[in-house]
Parts: C-alpha cells; sequence; structure tokens
C-alpha cells in the first residue's frame, strides 16, 4: 500500500463541554477517540502517504453564539472568532491532528459543507493551519472552495452532499457577499437561517430536536406528546419560512407563481437525500464511486450498472424514527480508500471500534 485515504464527515465540533454542565448546542464528545483512529492509521500505513479528508460540517459553526445570539451576518472576523471558540473547545482534537501531519507523506483535504461555511472565508483557514498545522506544515492543509466536489483520478468523486439539497445549496460563485454597508459577508441559503434563528433557539429546551430523523416523524411525535410546544414551535416556523422564501419576492403574481415549486423543493420534497445521491452519481460520467456526508445516515450501496454510494455518516448520537432504523446507533463510521499493487481504489466504509478503554467520562447527567 502506497497511499491510504480517510474520509470522515459530519463531526459537528462545537465549543466543547465543562464538567457538570449541559452545553445543548455541543455534539461531539470523541475526541480522544477520533486521536486514536488517527494515530491506528498512522502507524498501520508503515511508511506509506496518508490523507485525511474532512469532508464538511466538521465544525458546526452554525451553532456557536457570541454574546448569547447566533449571527445571521457573518463577517470574516465572527468567522474566525467562532472557529476560534471550537478549537480552544477540542484541544484534544487538534492535537492529535498536529501529531498525524508532523510525520512525513501527511496530508489534509478540508470540504467545506453546510454547518462550516465559515471556513471559506481566509482568515478561517489561516487559524486552523495556525491550531493543527504551525509552521513549515501549514502546506500540508488545502481547502476546497471553488466547488462543492473533491475529483479523486481514480474515478472517485468526495462531496459533502448539501448541494443535493435545494434548502442547503450554496452559489459558489457568490459564497461571500457585500451586505448593505459593504462588509463582506457568507451568503448563507435558507437552511442555514432556519438553524440560526429557529432550530439553535430551540435547542434551549428540546437540545434533541436536531438529532431526530427524520424531522416529520418528530414533528409528528411532538404534535401528539408535546402539542403546546409543537404550535408554538410550528408557528416560529412557518413565519420564518414566509418572510425568507415568500414575502421576499417582489410581487405577489411571483409569490403564488413559486411557492408550490418552492413548497415541493424546499419543505416537501418529492425524494429523499439517498434517492438524490444516487441519480447524481448515476448522472456524472467517468465516476465509479460517490462518496457523501450531510445526512448522517452510513450508507455503502452497489448500484444497478455497478457504481459505488458510500455515504460516511456521523459521529453524533442520532435517533433514528424510521422503521427500517428505528433506534439505530450507527457508531463511529468513516471511509478508507486504500489502493493495490496495480494502483486501482479500494473504497470501504468502516466503523471504528477502536481500543477498548476501562472508563469513559460523563461530562453531564441530568
Amino acid at each position: 500500500m502506497k497511499l491510504l485515504r480517510l474520509v470522515l464527515s459530519d463531526l459537528h465540533l462545537g465549543t466543547g463541554v465543562r464538567k457538570g454542565e449541559l452545553n445543548p448546542w455541543e455534539d461531539f464528545f470523541h475526541d480522544d477517540r477520533f486521536a486514536d483512529l488517527l494515530a491506528h492509521h498512522g502507524a498501520e500505513a508503515r511508511g506509506a502517504e496518508v490523507e485525511l479528508i474532512l469532508n464538511g460540517d466538521i465544525f458546526d459553526l452554525l451553532k456557536v453564539s457570541l454574546g448569547g445570539r447566533w449571527p445571521t451576518e457573518i463577517t470574516e472576523e465572527i468567522a474566525v472568532e467562532k472557529l476560534r471558540l471550537c478549537l480552544e473547545g477540542h484541544p484534544r482534537w487538534c492535537s492529535a491532528i498536529k501529531e498525524f501531519l508532523a510525520a512525513s507523506g501527511r496530508r489534509l483535504t478540508y470540504i467545506p459543507g453546510n454547518h462550516d461555511g465559515e471556513m471559506f472565508f481566509a482568515g478561517a483557514q489561516e487559524l486552523f493551519r495556525r491550531y493543527v498545522a504551525p509552521g513549515a506544515l501549514a502546506e500540508r492543509v488545502r481547502f476546497i472552495t471553488q466547488s462543492d466536489t473533491y475529483y479523486l483520478p481514480e474515478g472517485i468523486q468526495i462531496r459533502h452532499g448539501h448541494q443535493l439539497e435545494a434548502i442547503h445549496r450554496v452559489e459558489y460563485d457568490r459564497l461571500i457577499a457585500p451586505r448593505k454597508d459593504g462588509t463582506p459577508v457568507l451568503n448563507l441559503p435558507w437552511g442555514s437561517l432556519f438553524i440560526l434563528e429557529i432550530l439553535n433557539p430551540a435547542k434551549r429546551d428540546r437540545w434533541h430536536i436536531d438529532r431526530v430523523q427524520p424531522f416529520s416523524r418528530f414533528m409528528a411525535a411532538s404534535l401528539l406528546f408535546d402539542f403546546r410546544w409543537f404550535v408554538q414551535f410550528f408557528l416560529r416556523m412557518s413565519l420564518h419560512y414566509l418572510r425568507h422564501r415568500v414575502l421576499r419576492l417582489s410581487a405577489w403574481r411571483d409569490r403564488w407563481r413559486r411557492l408550490r415549486e418552492v413548497m415541493q423543493s424546499e419543505v416537501l420534497p418529492v425524494t429523499n437525500f439517498d434517492v438524490a445521491a444516487e441519480r447524481a452519481l448515476r448522472r456524472v460520467r467517468g465516476v465509479h464511486t460517490l462518496i457523501v456526508g450531510h445526512s448522517h445516515g452510513p450508507r455503502c450501496r452497489r448500484l444497478p450498472d455497478g457504481k459505488l454510494l458510500i455515504n460516511t455518516g456521523t459521529w453524533t448520537k442520532m435517533i433514528n424514527l424510521d422503521l427500517q432504523h428505528l433506534g439505530q446507533d450507527s457508531g463511529l463510521t468513516y471511509c478508507t480508500i486504500e489502493y493495490t499493487g496495480d494502483g486501482q481504489p479500494q473504497v470501504t466504509l468502516r466503523r471504528w471500534v477502536g481500543i477498548t478503554s476501562a472508563t469513559e467520562v460523563i461530562h453531564y447527567a441530568a
């Protein structure tokens, strides 16, 4: 083996936790296990090159508040401060990457997702390098910012996956746009605004709201068992949607004409994420494998035409209400790309079991 690639997505690092205190906006509690994974594969590679590919939503910068609020106009200064809080909250995670990159033949590729779009700012990239790749190591880190796709020459595409959903889709030619005073800010999609203005405040009382899949079943269960909260949340959600997606259209005629189209693509999508990913893979020529994240559901599927779809899942604990995956805890999933003697890639979805520890720290227990 001359080259090994590790692909991880959706770690959702927040600002960390303090003993005895609940942080509803922190989802990552596996710093030590992440460090073990890098150390294991680094040792197993035995002198081969190793590329760590962080495929989006590594940091959950949308959930990071400043002064008790979640800013919707994100300048470079705000992006850097939010990232700094996350890096400071996960020192073991940062040191693990620093140790990984310090070995010869190591490199890191970062593909921003919809929860860490702040990484498009040069200042955020510089800060990230300062924490995990100081000095000469900085040249071993690169960011994919021209599109949502990292193309490998062996017929493999790596995408976070947010571009496959209308509510999270960004315009890569207008990632950063000037606000009224001319200051450059992130051009956020409606899905990000929904998280900032609706979901984040709701997590104060219902911290699990974004850990339940599918969201429609969570809402249905809330209607039956948490009626008062459901009515309040549904009203806030509806008013937010009207303000951002309907009333922004200039003419009433356009509003009514486009309402059905927008509802079908953003609120009541006719296809789920897996179907959209399979469709994208079938359409692209010269690609036999597509690796995505985003949906938090690990998948390994061979399509009828022989192409392979891999979803690396998430390291956050999800509650699944879908009958097919009811109560499923998928574990710490990721993907490896290994190369045989003739250079052919072998793509594998894996679950990190790691080194068994005698104890595990409990940061908060109600």
